[in-house]
């Protein structure tokens, strides 16, 4: 990867990029940064050395080599920064636009609109399958899937990959996962395995890994909160509430898979069976509701 070398007066003079609160970031700093003309935006890391820089640097090299075979809406990191005669993080283009959590949170967006988005997660993960099968590079997975990061482009309807550096590639190390936890409804069901490489992620990274996150992007803006470390008893309540209100019964079934030996299956066909009275009581205040009723019968 190219490097790029800045003075610790330039370093100082670089502006913060503002996260809305509901943005989480624990591995950097973000700052504004223009490169000969084009936009981007620099990750200061916090750790600087040892095992975990290695793993993050050759995560960044494998990115840069294969990005090629990967999707246009990546955003794949493009330099090293340098400062201090030393390797301190890297640079990436900025997208312009708003992060997704912030979209499936305003209410004053339609949920078609919603779900138009959500459905581009799901064809991202089709994509990322083709590629593990067409192409050399089979060992791709998103890893940490979540509703941050992603960023919508209102004005070409366009939905980009980003943080990349945590994804599983390679031969890397597992970074942690936000919905690949000790605390995941998941954590103790077989076919997902424990990660042994020594990485600080909780689970291995695979497809099926990634097609749940997706799923628990999809019940949390159905739910309006996180269900990802829902006890497996409120997990199937719920479930079994959604398809009283009337959620596809096949819609059911693959958010079902998530708790059983079978492989999971990616639901962006099924999520167009949506409707708008659906989506809004699958909300947690109704949800609640309604169980309150059917104790108090």
């Amino acid at each position: 990867m190219k490097v790029i070398t800045l003075s610790k007066k330039a370093l100082e003079k670089l502006k913060q990029v503002e996260l809305g609160h509901e943005i989480t970031n624990t591995e950097g700093k973000m700052f504004d940064f223009e490169y000969r003309g084009q936009k981007k935006v620099i990750k200061s890391l916090f750790h600087q050395e040892g095992e975990r820089f290695a793993n993050k640097l050759y995560t960044l090299e494998m990115l840069d080599t294969n990005k090629g075979y990967l999707p246009h809406s990546f955003c794949i990191p493009d330099s090293l920064i340098s400062a201090s005669g030393h390797i301190i993080g890297f640079t990436v283009p900025r997208i312009e636009g708003i992060n997704l959590v912030q979209v499936l949170r305003n209410k004053k967006i339609r949920p078609n609109e919603q779900i138009y988005y959500l459905k581009k997660i799901g064809s991202m993960l089709e994509q990322l399958h083709n590629i593990r099968k067409f192409t050399p590079l089979n060992n791709i997975f998103i890893n940490d899937l979540h509703e941050c990061n992603f960023i919508v482009n209102p004005n070409n309807r366009e939905l980009y990959t980003i943080d990349l550096d945590s994804c599983k590639i390679g031969n890397n190390l597992t970074f942690t996962s936000r919905y690949l936890s000790p605390f995941s409804i998941i954590s103790d069901v077989p076919k997902y395995s424990i990660d042994h490489t020594g990485g600080e992620g909780y689970l291995e990274p695979d497809e099926n890994t990634d097609i749940y996150c997706y799923i628990m992007v999809i019940l949390n803006y159905l739910f309006g909160r996180n269900v990802s470390s829902f006890p497996i008893e409120e997990f199937y309540n719920y479930l079994n509430y959604l398809e009283s209100v009337g959620v596809d019964r096949e819609l059911i079934e693959i958010f079902e898979k998530v708790l059983v030996a079978a492989p999971n299956e990616n639901p962006v066909n099924y999520l167009d069976r949506l409707t708008d009275t659906e989506i809004y009581r699958a909300r947690e205040i109704v949800y609640e509701q309604a169980k309150s009723k059917i104790l108090h019968k």
